[in-house]
């Protein structure tokens, strides 16, 4: 399966146009039939703007948007943001570019939210049964446009995570009580990516986010590259490689070989042995396998609010899948022993108001950890 890396240095329309035509002609080009249904599906993640490098930049969707208008296709341009709330991915589309660009190329704007489908997945191992947006179960065709970023709960977000997207609202809250664990995570979204594949992927990595991503508290980065692939898992194997993972580290990578989803080899094509190392997440999941459940959930990461960075916005509450944060004295306040640990909050806060910390016994074995490496 071809990958291509090209290089795109800024958000220059002129020069993601040519930089997206490249990486779609070096996999060998699309054919659309006339008259189909197309919908491009950025990452919208929250209301933030193109600079502050959180979403799908529109130069982007602009350049998919002018390589689609000869083809006289329907181009449709929608998402469902990380909030359950009605309203915010409306807000959210607007405040990062999307709805300019739809109205510049005459394209259909949707929120997700309130249209959905329930679907049942065949041979899912988590995700059995789910509400899918309408929009993307009626699609002829979709293209579906990631950015490049680290990610605290599952190390990366790329092509496969981008399609969580495709559940409306709440439904993604809901998902995360299920799956809190990394593992379990990696399952449920290639249970959803088996019946909602893109037939073209292409990552926005001019500019991504490495550190605490995906949200707020992650830090930008210069990456200066377009990649594309018509697999959703192809991409993500190369794209995980060029910010400096082991490939097999990330679950949906791994798991999606192991289950069969992922079956061909990766050709890269355009720019070869691309590095640009990112600043991993908090290694959150790191703990070691011999012990128990409950010493494993004693060590995780917990999140904690800044107060003085709180702004009782209300947006930490509402994506809290476990309902366990609360306002107290005007400022948020988590309930630690109903939180998933999902970082849901930590994801989608604005205001970089909630950091995680060690628990005593997570310092203990990561002090273990240092001793035993310096021992072998």
């Amino acid at each position: 399966m071809k990958v291509s890396v090209v290089k795109c240095n800024s958000y220059n329309e002129k020069e993601v146009y040519k930089a997206v035509k490249k990486s779609i002609d070096l996999i060998g080009g699309i054919k659309i039939k006339k008259g189909s249904k197309v919908l491009l599906k950025p990452n919208v993640l929250s209301a933030r703007k193109p600079e502050a490098g959180i979403t799908t930049h529109p130069s982007v969707a602009a350049a998919v948007c002018r390589i689609l208008k000869p083809m006289n296709v329907k181009v449709m341009v929608g998402d469902s943001s990380g909030m359950g709330k009605y309203g915010y991915t409306s807000n959210a589309l607007e405040i990062s570019g999307m709805k300019k660009v739809a109205e510049r190329f005459n394209a259909e704007l949707i929120s997700f939210e309130g249209l959905s489908k329930k679907v049942e997945i065949k041979g899912a191992k988590v995700l059995k049964k789910v509400n899918i947006a309408k929009p993307v179960l009626n699609a002829d065709y979709i293209i579906n446009l990631p950015k490049l970023k680290t990610h605290t709960l599952m190390k990366y977000t790329g092509a496969v995570k981008n399609m969580f997207g495709s559940i409306p609202g709440a439904g993604k809250s809901k998902c995360h009580t299920i799956a809190p664990k990394e593992e379990h995570f990696g399952h449920l979204l290639l249970d959803l990516y088996s019946i909602v594949k893109p037939q073209l992927n292409i990552i926005d990595g001019v500019v991504g986010i490495e550190g605490n991503g995906p949200g707020a508290a992650g830090i930008k980065k210069k990456t200066n590259i377009i990649a594309a692939s018509k697999d959703a898992v192809a991409l993500d194997l190369v794209a995980a490689k060029i910010i400096g993972y082991n490939p097999m580290e990330i679950k949906t990578n791994k798991l999606a070989i192991e289950r069969g989803i992922f079956k061909g080899k990766v050709e890269v094509v355009g720019k070869k042995n691309v590095e640009v190392k990112y600043k991993q997440p908090a290694d959150i999941r790191y703990v070691p396998a011999f012990v128990g459940k409950f010493v494993f959930s004693q060590a995780m990461l917990r999140p904690f609010v800044i107060k003085d960075k709180c702004r009782a916005c209300g947006i930490c509450i509402k994506a809290c899948p476990a309902k366990t944060i609360k306002l107290v004295k005007g400022k948020a306040h988590i309930f630690d022993k109903k939180c998933l640990k999902c970082y849901c909050c930590h994801e989608l806060c604005p205001y970089n108001a909630i950091e995680l910390k060690r628990p005593p016994l997570r310092i203990l074995i990561d002090f273990a950890r240092v001793i035993l490496q310096k021992l072998q």
